[in-house]
């Protein structure tokens, strides 16, 4: 039996643009930010005419026309939010084609990010993330895991199987698998059942190009000679190629459909399906059906990071290393192409931001610093596009500020208004430390966290008194409080003048000075 694994991917970055709160913008409501950052509307629709239409015109007649016909698809969270949000109905056909069962959506990062590289807990949140809007959207969960470009190293492969996935598709070149054939299903090294489906980096990329080895002149319907894609001769090396094993995985992007339509892409692939299936012992396969068509053959050790690109572009994953290399260092290296000085650059701009927006728990500016983790912005060289992404991540740290002083002052208001009601009671105490310093605490809202933190300050006479602050929180002293706080204050004061009667007059010039700075929550 001879088996192909074909598996295409809809993904589309953002358009990284600077436009007012107003202006159509994808997962930002009119008037929720001062800026925003991403409008793809036109492109998106433009690529839905030239591509997207076209693809899924030529799967839907095969699916019908063969039951036999079984695929992969791998679709990233930026695809799918922005066909939601300009083409709906391109969610709904994709929806009829996965209850038909021919095709197997694979799971990716939500945000085709490298997050494992640079922050493995963002890279299970998007992962999460993007099972939960598989199941929304199409009733399924992903089985069977993939990287942007399909990157992959033996980490990775751990990763993968502790979350629960039952294989990944691996990109990189014969040199990278140690001209080991990618035409069989691989156990993963350090894995206890994750299997790896290789890509057949050769094969892919001579129909991808459009190569002239697989051209040949053929008239058109206007009469003109052109160099259309030949199946003959695909199928001439395909024959060969199974020689190396009883599966092929051919792995495209859509993109090809534009890039190749003058070529005849589409007719290329309708006479593909045809002729294939007329053979009795051949299949295509999912990817989950295509990791238990054979008992692995080998355990496959990746330690330098492969990818889709192999040895194409960046020089490829060399397998030399001088020195003394730690296996971590190994294990999380980028690929090449991914890993000059100004991409790693990009991205620890990118992910250094993280926590700074993730803790203003606001989910508009949360969305919009993770669509900045789009593979695509961190692979180019082009210097406006970096400048836009330093621009963006600028604007969104400012913003984040702006909405932490709006929540405190939001919180002293909610607190004020409770203790006016009656509803909270307001309690002052005073603590001495056994070297004699005071601590002066006033009690919070019930169920409320605070960053609070205990900061010295010496006076005058070289005292050093714990004051409670809150950084960045609005400063009341004491002739903004409210009589029955200074009552508190009072009595505060002669019970550590009875206390400690030694340092009376110090102590209690101390208190007044940690009233004046202090910060209420």
């Amino acid at each position: 039996m001879r088996v192909i694994h074909l598996c295409f991917q809809l993904h589309v970055p953002y358009e990284l643009q600077m436009l007012k709160s107003d202006e159509t913008d994808v997962g930002v409501e009119k008037g929720g930010h001062a800026l925003a950052y991403f409008n793809s509307a036109e492109s998106f629709r433009r690529t839905n005419h030239e591509v997207y239409q076209p693809f899924l015109a030529l799967i839907e007649r095969n699916v019908q026309k063969f039951k036999a016909l079984h695929f992969s698809l791998i679709i990233s969270g930026a695809w799918l939010e922005q066909a939601e949000q300009y083409e709906p109905e391109l969610i709904e056909r994709l929806k009829k084609l996965v209850k038909t069962g021919q095709v197997e959506l694979v799971s990716v990062p939500y945000y085709h990010s490298l997050a494992f590289f640079y922050a493995q807990d963002e890279l299970l949140e998007q992962v999460e993330k993007y099972q939960s809007q598989l199941e929304r959207l199409f009733g399924v969960k992903g089985r069977i895991f993939a990287l942007p470009e399909l990157i992959y190293n033996d980490a990775i492969g751990k990763w993968a199987e502790e979350f629960g996935f039952a294989g990944m598709l691996v990109g990189g070149s014969a040199r990278a698998l140690d001209w080991r054939s990618p035409n069989h299903v691989y156990e993963a090294a350090g894995c206890k059942y994750l299997r790896l489906l290789v890509r057949n980096w050769h094969l892919s990329d001579l129909i991808e190009r459009g190569d002239e080895s697989l051209l040949v002149e053929k008239k058109g319907e206007d009469g003109e000679k052109k160099l259309v894609l030949s199946l003959e001769k695909f199928r001439k090396l395909l024959d060969l190629d199974f020689l190396r094993g009883s599966l092929v995985n051919l792995c495209f992007d859509t993109q090809m459909f534009a890039q190749r339509r003058q070529q005849g892409v589409t007719r290329f692939f309708d006479e593909l399906f045809t002729t294939w299936l007329n053979e009795e012992s051949n299949k295509f396969a999912t990817a989950a059906e295509a990791c238990v068509v054979e008992t692995p053959t080998a355990e496959l050790s990746i330690k330098n990071t492969v990818s889709w690109r192999g040895d194409a572009e960046g020089g490829g994953t060399s397998g030399a290393m001088m020195g003394v290399v730690l296996k971590s260092e190994v294990e999380n290296k980028l690929p090449e192409w991914l890993n000059r000085r100004d991409q790693v650059e990009v991205s620890k701009l990118v992910y250094g931001a993280r926590r700074q927006i993730l803790a203003s728990e606001d989910q508009k500016l949360a969305n919009d610093l993770r669509r900045l983790m789009l593979v695509d912005y961190h692979k180019g060289t082009d210097s406006s596009v970096m400048a836009k992404i330093t621009e963006i991540v600028e604007d969104l740290k400012r913003r984040t500020e702006e909405i932490k002083k709006s929540q405190a002052v939001e919180i002293s208001r909610a607190y004020t208004k409770k203790r006016d009601r009656g509803e909270v009671e307001r309690k002052t105490d005073a603590t001495v430390d056994y070297d004699g310093a005071i601590r002066v605490n006033f009690d919070r809202q019930p169920g409320t966290v605070s960053g609070a933190v205990h900061v010295k300050t010496e006076d005058e006479e070289g005292l050093d008194i714990p004051v409670r602050r809150l950084g960045g929180q609005a400063q009341v002293v004491k002739e903004d409080l409210e009589d029955d706080t200074a009552e508190v204050v009072g009595e505060l004061e002669n019970e550590i003048a009875e206390e400690i009667p030694v340092v009376r007059k110090r102590k209690t010039h101390a208190v007044r000075k940690i009233i004046k700075k202090l910060v209420i929550e």
